[in-house]
């Protein structure tokens, strides 16, 4: 049950509702109380419950959503963990997504902190407080998508969109052990959103199940994209995803020499490969050239951050703080050539990688952390317990991702002698997102203790 009181999954929930056995108006009562009442783990706003009811029949009717300060929300524009006692923009119309949740009936409860301006590999701004990690409170929280994952850790909503730029939906799954879905640019309408990088960024979801965040996925596709994902619907594809061989694709050590496996996850990672159907196989692979996908994603991240706050940069806006500053300023003197030849070299680099990593596999898996969920203390850049690699750690299986864009995902698999959790990514090819969807069903279902350790409402 959630902290509301209500069953943990959004098909559960929606039994409920049509059964009698819970009301609509009594259900949003208890999800928007319980959001108010720990609202300081992860919310910028928190919202009313609404005065009308969607209609039952309605897919996410009765489904609480809150979602990261990015998005234009009804009658509120993106905040993107700016100074919250600043003056903010107008609000607009909300987002396309946004809309069409609202469509599907689902209402937000919250807008969501996040790294300001979406420019961390954690949560931390000065603006807010540290978010709090609901499996450790001396755990780090991955940014810049951080509310969306306590929000979703603590079991105070069933989903949340996030956007990933570098991981920011990935990395704050994995500190907190929930799943983070990336999709290939262009399947998910970037309307409404704010911007950091425009050719990197991509809406995502957060939810503590591959069947909740199929559900909320449908409803955010158009038709014909939903069909195509989904042929028989999303409730049925979860009830009936079954037993299946899998091709899969492993790299598990990274080229950059800095970069380190814990040894126990590692064997984690091993087993759950181990662990699948008969008939599944595994391909190890060697990335070696993921150092230089990497720097080319750093390029187009540093120069469109540059072009989305210049006016900042020229102090003709307000000011940026340090992190984000640190993110646009080396873009305003890079090269123009160095951008451009990264833009012109993406499609030559995704081919080579699906050619490489996936000529015969259908998903390629990673460490998520690969030394696992650090400490606030080794990450928190102003202090004198700063580790610089364990920053590293956060992203450094994820930015190639969105230079090549690719569709991934993140989930938890199990728990690390600190009881933290330790999640796999897998990585696909472009369009293959339900298959990535499907893979993390068939873990949750073989191995239904990895996500055990997620917060029992008290």
């Amino acid at each position: 049950m959630t902290p509301a009181g209500l069953p943990d999954g959004i098909a559960d929930l929606r039994a409920a509702l049509r059964k009698g056995e819970v009301g609509l108006r009594d259900a949003l009562s208890r999800q928007h109380a319980a959001f108010a009442a720990d609202a300081r783990h992860s919310a910028a706003a928190v919202f009313d419950a609404p005065a009308e009811l969607p209609d039952l029949a309605l897919p996410l009717a009765g489904v609480g959503l809150a979602h990261k300060d990015i998005f234009h929300l009804p009658g509120r524009a993106p905040g993107r963990g700016t100074d919250p006692a600043a003056a903010q923009a107008r609000p607009g119309s909300a987002a396309t997504l946004i809309r069409r949740l609202e469509a599907a009936g689902s209402k937000p409860l919250a807008a969501l902190v996040m790294a300001e301006h979406a420019c961390g590999a954690t949560g931390e701004n000065p603006h807010y407080p540290l978010p709090v990690n609901p499996i450790d409170a001396q755990a780090a929280v991955g940014g810049s998508s951080s509310g969306s994952a306590v929000a979703v850790a603590a079991g105070l909503c069933y989903g949340s969109l996030g956007t990933d730029t570098a991981g920011s939906v990935r990395i704050p799954a994995a500190t907190c052990g929930v799943l983070g879905f990336k999709p290939a640019r262009g399947l998910l309408p970037a309307h409404g959103i704010a911007p950091l990088a425009p050719s990197l960024d991509t809406a995502g979801i957060l939810a503590r199940s591959a069947a909740d965040a199929a559900l909320i996925l449908e409803t955010l596709v158009a038709p014909a994209q939903a069909r195509r994902l989904f042929p028989q619907g999303a409730d049925t594809w979860a009830r009936e995803s079954g037993t299946v061989a899998w091709r899969i694709a492993t790299c598990w050590e990274h080229p950059n020499p800095s970069v380190s496996l814990d040894a126990g996850i590692g064997r984690a990672l091993q087993e759950l490969v181990d662990g699948l159907p008969s008939g599944s196989r595994q391909t190890p692979v060697a990335l070696e050239d993921l150092p230089v996908w990497t720097r080319l994603a750093d390029t187009l991240l540093h120069a469109e951050t540059a072009a989305t706050h210049q006016a900042a940069l020229r102090q003709e806006a307000p000011a940026l703080t340090p992190l984000t500053r640190g993110v646009a300023l080396p873009g305003a003197t890079l090269p123009a050539i160095w951008y451009l030849d990264a833009q012109r070299q993406r499609s030559a680099h995704t081919r080579q990688f699906i050619s490489q990593a996936l000529g015969r596999a259908d998903l390629l898996l990673t460490p998520a952390l690969p030394r696992g969920v650090p400490d606030w203390r080794q990450v928190l850049t102003g202090e004198g317990t700063f580790e610089p690699r364990r920053l590293l750690d956060l992203f450094c299986w994820m930015s190639f991702v969105n230079y090549l864009d690719l569709p991934a995902i993140v989930f938890p698999i199990g728990l690390d002698e600190r009881k933290r959790p330790i999640s796999v990514q897998a990585v696909a090819r472009p369009g293959q997102e339900a298959r990535l969807l499907a893979f993390a069903r068939h873990v949750e279902q073989a191995r239904p203790h990895a996500a055990s350790f997620l917060p029992s409402p008290p």
